[in-house]
């Protein structure tokens, strides 16, 4: 059957095979080094170097502050600001590698998958991995962050464990096991989602009646790998940390901020987002009772009422998100399908891991804004649905293979589309009229943005340079400035951005800290990025600056001395 399944893609590749992960390395880097020449986004920056500057001046997180997220992103930046100093050029280096590399885990993944599917892997895998171009992990937001570091590790785990199954010795599954869990020390909700999915397939795979004594052994070494993983994390964490910190903070208030609500799956039941999947499901049900000749017919037939369909679609550009439910629903139904049929493998059911982590990736804010970092998931489940498509409808051979360039070009298309107009980003003032503004503060050289933020802040930067001394407490409200970075300082307060799920201080107990460590410059940003102000910063100056006085005004800046 699967020498039977084995199709032609229209466009053969003959490029060499270490040729084509150094192309999609080097251009999905660019990609992003393109992108940090465009658009910065100042909030969501600062808050992940502010913090690691605290870090490597330091600070145990946790301990001695509050942090609603797992470590690992902050911890790496921390590593860099420590080794190479706070130099933002760093951070787009860091950006643009990682952006690079997890093209290339993707298309090495998708090629595994499809390898026995289509008669050339390598050349379908490469037509998949383009659209990450324009979509891949720091395409999007060009800044270091956790959901896209998160991502990183999860593709880093599911080409280890496909690795170890293909060839299962004991050292390959203890490390697979053991990447297993490096996204939980990343992002708590993908990797949460993604360690308790990947385990439960494998399990399920060592139980099925027709799995050897190999696989059973492969799970046992696999498990083996995450509890000594998570018991040396564990050791290391209550060393350092103090496990009830950690619990407190990154589980426990970061739960109560946000929670666990089926409202944020909504699209995963919506008729009106999933019925592609059950259309292209019922196109494959049909296409098996036909003909082979008719099925292609069937097949673009079917293509066409769903192109003709997106026409009336209220906002084109905002659909890139919705490819994720009807996708993976129809993979995740074919894997299924597939499984019942022979064996439930874990390379076979991958889809339901990818679900599953792109489920807990959307409990942070929902479909539309939490898959800026993760479509390389979709990329490999659209990469399983064309290997069990070509299973099912072996006939005609380059059924899959058209269907996964067509899938490819619509999402390359729409995602530019997306990407460039920072659809994504409209949470932030990112396409302010006039030019690209680059910043000349020494330490943010490279990070540029549209609109007069970043001359406001170079302006402000300078003058808290020359005015205020290294051992006074300052503080920048509301927070959406690197400042602590650019000016490799230590910040005051417990918190560095006062949005209400940032900070679990109310502006009074914000106020008693000041009085406690002697907060002595109070620096108010009048003139946002973001387009909306956060609901604390009212009352939040009110109470830092009840027994101030207002020394200066720069710019979009007013100056406070307490």
């Amino acid at each position: 059957m699967l020498a039977a399944t084995r199709t032609a893609l229209p466009i053969r590749s003959s490029l060499p095979a270490m040729l084509i992960p150094i192309l999609l390395f080097a251009a999905s880097g660019a990609f992003v080094a393109w992108r940090n020449t465009q658009v910065g986004v100042l909030v969501d920056l600062a808050y992940i170097v502010n913090i690691a500057m605290r870090i490597a001046l330091g600070d145990v997180p946790y301990a001695q502050f509050p942090l609603a997220q797992a470590p690992g992103t902050f911890l790496i930046q921390a590593a860099l600001i420590k080794l190479l100093g706070p130099h933002y050029l760093v951070q787009i280096a860091y950006a643009t590698i990682v952006g690079g590399l997890a093209t290339v885990l993707t298309y090495s993944i998708a090629h595994r998958i499809l390898e026995q599917a289509v008669a050339a892997p390598r050349g379908l895998a490469l037509v998949l991995s383009v659209p990450l171009i324009p979509l891949g992990v720091y395409a999007i937001a060009p800044n270091p962050f956790y959901d896209p570091d998160a991502c990183v590790a999860v593709l880093g785990a599911i080409a280890a464990t496909l690795a170890a199954r293909d060839r299962s010795t004991r050292g390959r599954w203890l490390i697979a096991g053991a990447l297993l869990t490096v996204p939980l020390l990343i992002k708590q909700n993908i990797g949460g989602a993604f360690v308790i999915s990947a385990i439960a397939v494998l399990a399920l795979e060592a139980a099925s009646p027709t799995a050897d004594a190999l696989a059973r052994a492969g799970l046992r070494w696999c498990l083996a790998g995450v509890a000594a993983a998570l018991a040396a994390e564990l050791l290391v964490l209550q060393a350092v940390i103090g496990i009830d910190s950690y619990v407190r903070w990154a589980w426990t208030y970061a739960l109560n901020g946000r929670g666990v609500t089926l409202e944020r799956l909504r699209e995963f039941a919506d008729p009106l987002v999933l019925w592609p999947a059950a259309l292209l499901l019922l196109l494959v049900v049909v296409a098996v009772r036909l003909p082979s000749r008719y099925r292609g017919p069937l097949f673009a037939a079917g293509l066409c009422v769903a192109l003709v369909a997106s026409v009336f679609a209220p906002v084109v550009f905002l659909a890139v998100p919705q490819f994720f439910p009807p996708l993976l629903v129809a993979a995740g139904a074919l894997s299924c399908a597939r499984a019942a049929r022979h064996s439930p493998r874990f390379d076979v059911l991958l889809p339901l891991v990818l679900g599953a982590t792109t489920l807990g990736t959307l409990q942070s804010q929902g479909l539309v804004n939490s898959t800026f970092g993760i479509f390389p998931l979709l990329v490999l489940a659209i990469a399983a649905l064309l290997r069990d498509l070509a299973f099912f409808v072996p006939s005609p051979p380059r059924l899959a293979p058209l269907m996964g360039a067509i899938l490819a070009l619509i999402l390359t298309v729409v995602g530019t589309g997306a990407t460039v107009l920072n659809v994504r980003l409209r949470f932030i003032d990112a396409n302010a009229a006039g030019p690209v503004m680059v910043s000349s503060f020494p330490s943010l050289a490279g990070l540029s943005a549209r609109g007069p933020y970043l001359a406001d802040l170079d302006a402000i930067l300078y003058w808290t340079r020359e005015h205020v001394a290294a051992d006074e407490p300052f503080v920048f409200l509301p927070g959406e400035d690197p400042a602590y970075f650019a000016l490799a300082r230590k910040p005051a307060l417990p918190s560095v951005y006062f949005y209400d799920v940032a900070t679990p201080y109310t502006p009074a107990e914000l106020a008693v800290f000041a009085d406690e460590v002697g907060l002595r410059w109070v620096i108010v940003k009048d003139r946002l990025q973001l387009c909306c102000e956060p609901p604390l910063e009212q009352e939040m100056v009110a109470r830092l600056t009840q027994r101030a006085t207002l020394v200066t005004t720069v710019g979009a800046y007013r100056v406070f001395r307490r």
